[in-house]
Parts: structure tokens; sequence; C-alpha cells
């Protein structure tokens, strides 16, 4: 074994690598080498590990690459390699882990690819991949990580893909992927964390992903998915993120979701959710980050969103709540508040100067009257302020007056 990583060695790598033959295991990540690989590296066939990540290497990944037959792992991520991959990677017949993120690879992935069954994880992320995912993804038996964020890659989601039943990380965010979430996604019984966010998705939010009960991150954020939550989505107690944002989800929100009492981002914004928030949303006690803004949700602000305690960003703007502010809140770790562009009416609580780390506070385009609490000077860290199109008296405080910034 050589392991010469995290040494800030640069220039080319040395053909001489290629006369030591005997060696299993070579790492040189996070160095500064430059240039294209030296053809000698290929003559290694006894390597098991190769590790060049984290350098600024060049060129394609040549023929010679076949020779690496006992490779189990191959880390070539954040470099500059360019070009196709070739099908000799399907020589590889023992390699389990295959991290090519972040370069500037591009077209199609070899269909020997498929034949890799010791595969258990996949990095293609942050390249410029190009086609369709094959069915065949669903032959790799021993998948547990499928990570291609950041590519392009079109077509849908095979159902195929419900077969890797070890798989416990889908990531294929910021893809051009279309057509529908399959059924079949609920049979990954291992899955913990799937991130879809921006693509083109479509169709309804499955009710069998309820049966992914080790899941910790649903995130299938800024697609085009329609229809209602499924309630069985509240089985998913283990998860921490919870993302169906930008989408077209409509009708009420499902009284089930109370118990997601691990998830600490919550986000529903920018869809068409109606009615009430549910009081059951009051167990969501781990929620730091609590975002509904952009829906029609009607009612009061509910007071149990007091019983957040440990919220720091809470933004219900844009939805059409009315009423005066609970008389109370208690939320003293909150950074961020946002109750613009609804319809609340009555004067500003004393308790909006209760918050010490609160950074933005919007509170525009309603119909607030009286005069601004003296408390509300209290908020030291307060540099982003907004009060406008309402219906206050008296002059805005002199030390925010200067930190009015409205966007629109």
């Amino acid at each position: 074994m050589l392991s010469m990583s995290v040494n800030s060695l640069s220039e080319t790598l040395p053909h001489e690598l290629g006369n030591l033959r005997n060696m299993s295991e070579l790492y040189l990540s996070y160095n500064h080498f430059t240039g294209p690989l030296p053809l000698e590296i290929f003559n290694l066939t006894k390597l098991t590990v190769l590790d060049l990540s984290d350098n600024d290497l060049t060129g394609t990944l040549p023929l010679e690459l076949g020779n690496l037959n006992k490779l189990k792992r191959l880390s070539l991520e954040d470099n500059r390699f360019t070009g196709t991959l070739r099908s000799e990677l399907g020589y590889l017949v023992e390699l389990n882990a295959l991290d090519l993120g972040w370069n500037i690879f591009s077209g199609t992935l070899p269909p020997r690819l498929y034949d890799l069954n010791n595969l258990a994880e996949i990095d293609f992320s942050g390249n410029y991949f190009s086609g369709t995912l094959p069915s065949e993804l669903g032959n790799l038996s021993n998948l547990t990580q499928l990570r291609s964020t950041d590519n392009s890659f079109e077509g849908s989601l095979p159902s195929e893909l419900g077969r890797l039943n070890m798989l416990n990380v889908l990531y294929l965010d910021y893809n051009d992927l279309v057509g529908t979430l399959p059924s079949e996604f609920g049979n990954l019984n291992k899955l913990a964390e799937i991130d879809l966010y921006s693509n083109e998705l479509t169709g309804t939010v499955p009710s069998q992903l309820g049966n992914l009960i080790e899941m910790t991150k649903l995130g299938i954020s800024q697609n085009l998915l329609e229809g209602t939550l499924p309630t069985e989505l509240g089985n998913l107690k283990r998860l921490e993120y919870f993302q169906v944002n930008e989408n077209k989800l409509n009708g009420t929100v499902p009284s089930e979701l109370g118990q997601l009492n691990m998830a600490w981002t919550f986000w529903l914004f920018s869809n068409k959710f109606s009615g009430t928030l549910p009081s059951e949303l009051a167990q969501l006690t781990s929620v730091v980050n609590f975002w509904v803004y952009s829906n029609q949700f009607t009612g009061t602000l509910p007071s149990w969103i007091g019983d957040l305690s440990n919220l720091r960003s809470l933004y219900v703007g844009g939805n059409q709540f009315v009423g005066t502010l609970p008389s109370e809140l208690g939320l003293l770790n909150l950074e961020h508040f946002g109750v613009d562009k609804n319809k609340f009416t009555g004067t500003l609580p004393s308790w909006i100067g209760d918050f010490r780390d609160l950074g933005v506070l919007w509170i525009n385009n309603n119909q607030f009257t009286g005069t601004f609490p003296p408390e509300i000077e209290n908020n030291l860290n307060l540099h982003d302020f907004c009060a406008k199109s309402n219906n206050f008296s008296g002059p805005v405080p002199r030390d925010i007056e200067d930190l009015y910034t409205c966007y629109e």
C-alpha cells in the first residue's frame, strides 16, 4: 500500500508508479496533481484500491483501465476528467465502489456497467452524463448508494429501481427526469435518503412511500407533483428532512404528519395547500425550519406554534391567515420570522422584541394597526426588516429605520 493523501503534492503523476507491480492500494487524494493519468499506472494489476480524488487531473479514462480487474474501489471524484465512460469499465468485475463525481464526464452510461454485480456504491454526481436511466440498473442487487446529482439524465424513473432492496441512498436531484414516482419505490425498505429535487416529475405522491420506515430524508421538491399528500407519510417517523415544497400539491395537510416528531426541516412552501394547519403539527417538537409560505392556508396563526421550542426559522407568508398574532409565542431561538402577505390585523405584540437572535422580520402586506411597540428595538441582530403596506400609525423606530429593506 502507498498512501500519500493530503500532502500538497503537485505536478504530474510520475510514470515510475507503474514499477510498483505488487502494490495493492494507492491513495493519492487531496493533493494538487495535474495532467493526464500515466498509462504505466494501469500496469498495477494487483490494485484493489485506486484513490486519486480531489486533485486537478485531466484527460480521459484510457482503454487500459480494464487491466485493473482486481479493483474494488475506484475514486476519481473532484478532478477535471473529460470524455465518455468506456465499455472497458465492465472488466472491473470485483468493483464495489465507483466514484466519478464532480468531473466533466459526458455521454451516456456504458451498458456493461450493469454487469458489475458487486457494485455497492455509485457516484456520478456533478458531470454532464445524459440519456435515460436504464431498467438494467435494477440488476445491481448489491447497490446501497446511487448518487447522480446534477447531470442531464432524462426520461422516466425505471420502476426496476424498486428491486434494489439493499439501497440506502438515492440522489437523482438536479436532472431532467420526467414521468411519475414509481409505486415500486415502496419496496425499498432499507432506503434512508431520497432526493429528487429539481426535476420535472409529475403525477401524485404514491402512498407506498409510507412503507419506507427507515427514511430520514424525503426530498421531492421543485417538481410538478400534484394531488394530495398521502396520509401514509405519517409512518415515516424517523424523517429529519421533509421537503415537498415547490410542486402543485393541494388539499389539506394530513394530520398524520404530526407523527414526524424527529423532523427538523418541514417544508411545504410554494404549493396549493388549503385549509387550516392541523393541530397535530404541534407534535413536531424537533422542527427547526417550518416553512409553509405561498400556499392557500386559512384561519388564524395557531397558538401551538409557540410550542415548537426549537424553531429558528418560521415562514408563513403568502397565505390567507387572518386575525391577530398570538398573545404569546415564546420562540426565543427564532432567527427568521415571516408573516408577510396575509390578512393579519391588530397591533404588534410586545413579544416581537423577545428574539435575541432575530435577523429577519417580515410583517409587510397585512392589516396591522397601531404603533410599533418599543420592544422591537431589542432585536439587536435584526438586519432585514419589512413592514410596508399595513395601517401602522406613528414613525418606524429610529434604531430599525435603516434596516427597512423590502423585496418583491
